[in-house]
């Protein structure tokens, strides 16, 4: 398999994985904040655990160096979080409370489209990053933490726009055309390895910039529901999701899965 076939295959298994969420947020007339809130807690610990163990640490080892990786990371958290501030939440969907919101997320436009599509793409463009690193578990990983948050991510989008007026049909349609975007990310990733050099110091800054986006989608995820809800609940999803990726890790590394790209 090619490595662009590699790259589209992972990018189908991540939109498909939102996809999933879709649907199960058109059968469920309304899903319980209770099931939400569990299921972005867990994705949150999982993207998490992928960031700090996995993706900073292999930034940072790349020629860009530490300081250029570090710098990398904070330009991501600056950006996501402007974003965020002045335009629109680059990931509604990440706390399970925006479903609840009757302002703001129930008169869909353009803002949140491109807001959403923004993240999709940084998604693709993790996929295509991990398939430059030096150890193919760092890909395998990602593609784990991305497809995790991608299910809530698809269900909550779907019930945001469901409260907005939109059938069944067409809300399934808009986050599947949204999603298409991890596609366009993962692209623009390959794209840009391939006109640069081996020893660039793209794949640094490239990992630096998701990984500071990663931080900022988590942080939203779990300071807003914490501040709004229980949390120890919230603490115990998040610790299993960051268990659950720390567990693969070990079993891959164990039988020798991924170690060498």
């Amino acid at each position: 398999m090619t490595e662009i076939e590699l790259v589209l295959l992972r990018a189908i298994i991540a939109v498909s994985a939102a996809v999933l969420g879709g649907v199960i947020g058109t059968l469920w007339k309304s899903p319980s904040h209770k099931v939400l809130c569990a299921l972005v807690s867990f994705a949150a610990g999982a993207l998490l655990a992928v960031t700090l163990v996995e993706i900073i640490p292999e930034s940072i080892r790349q020629p860009t160096g530490p300081v250029r990786g570090l710098f990398a990371i904070a330009v991501g958290l600056l950006v996501f979080y402007l974003i965020g501030k002045y335009v629109y939440y680059v990931c509604p969907a990440c706390a399970a409370s925006a479903t609840e919101e009757k302002t703001g997320y129930v008169n869909l436009g353009i803002l949140l489209m491109i807001a959403l599509g923004l993240h999709s793409t940084v998604d693709g463009l993790a996929i295509a990053a991990g398939a430059h690193t030096h150890h193919e578990l760092t890909a395998y990983l990602i593609l784990l933490a991305v497809s995790y948050h991608k299910i809530p991510e698809g269900l909550a989008l779907v019930s945001v726009c469901r409260m907005a007026g939109y059938s069944r049909l067409k809300a399934l349609i808009v986050t599947v055309l949204v999603e298409l975007t991890t596609g366009l990310g993962a692209f623009i990733g390959l794209a840009v390895f391939r006109v640069t050099a081996a020893d660039s110091p793209w794949l640094g800054v490239h990992l630096g910039l998701v990984a500071g986006s990663f931080l900022y989608i988590v942080g939203f995820a779990i300071i807003r529901e914490m501040m709004e809800h229980e949390r120890r609940s919230i603490a115990a999803y998040v610790a299993i999701g960051f268990l659950t990726i720390a567990a693969a890790a070990f079993i891959m590394r164990s039988l020798g899965i991924g170690e060498v790209h």
